[in-house]
């Protein structure tokens, strides 16, 4: 949302200086939250503005919001296939001197199909030496837990961004619901007085 000030003359002479006064008008440009322009206002008085000021926010809050929301399941679908890659190398433990073979075993992630190989080294960034793996290759395996724990710590710190963004989406909203009915108490008054 885009506030643009105009200046405009109220062509009234200051008494004592003979100077004209001026005033102020207010014309916003209204953006939704895909950036969209949908229309403009003008002449708001200062309640107005101050709502309009507050749903900025709000929409501001709700961008944060979803990227916040995006991260975490990016981070969420890494953790799921790290947890399906380390599984399936630990199982292999249970048949002596079997082994992984990382190109040949796939992994679901973004909606795409990928091996073992290209998700562990594209993907989360480790070295991988092999293309087969068995679970007496301790450093791979202390490799991908530490991955784990990375985007577990990373998954905590996105949740309290996103409780904080919330409570601040919320605050937002409220101020503009008590704009308004500070808004519908002045014009109720005003209409009772006519």
């Amino acid at each position: 949302m885009a506030i643009e000030t105009v200046e405009f003359d109220l062509s009234m002479a200051d008494v004592d200086t003979g100077a004209y006064l001026t005033g102020r008008t207010y014309s916003l440009t209204v953006t939704d939250a895909d950036g969209v322009t949908s229309t403009t206002l003008e002449n708001l008085s200062i309640g107005q503005l101050v709502m309009a000021l507050c749903l900025e926010r709000a929409v501001a809050k709700e961008k944060d919001i979803i990227e916040t929301m995006n991260s975490l399941n990016t981070t969420s679908s890494q953790l799921q296939a790290l947890t399906e890659i380390e599984s399936k190398i630990v199982q292999a433990d249970g048949k002596k001197g079997q082994s992984v073979d990382l190109t040949n075993e796939t992994v679901v992630y973004n909606d795409q199909s990928l091996t073992y190989y290209t998700f562990l080294t594209s993907v989360i960034g480790l070295p991988v030496n092999s293309s087969t793996v068995s679970s007496e290759d301790n450093d791979l395996i202390t490799e991908i837990e530490r991955s784990m724990d990375q985007r577990n710590s990373m998954n905590q710190q996105t949740m309290i961004e996103l409780q904080s963004a919330t409570s601040k989406r919320d605050q937002a909203y409220d101020m503009v619901a008590n704009i308004l009915k500070s808004i519908n108490q002045v014009l109720v008054g005003i209409a009772n007085n006519v």
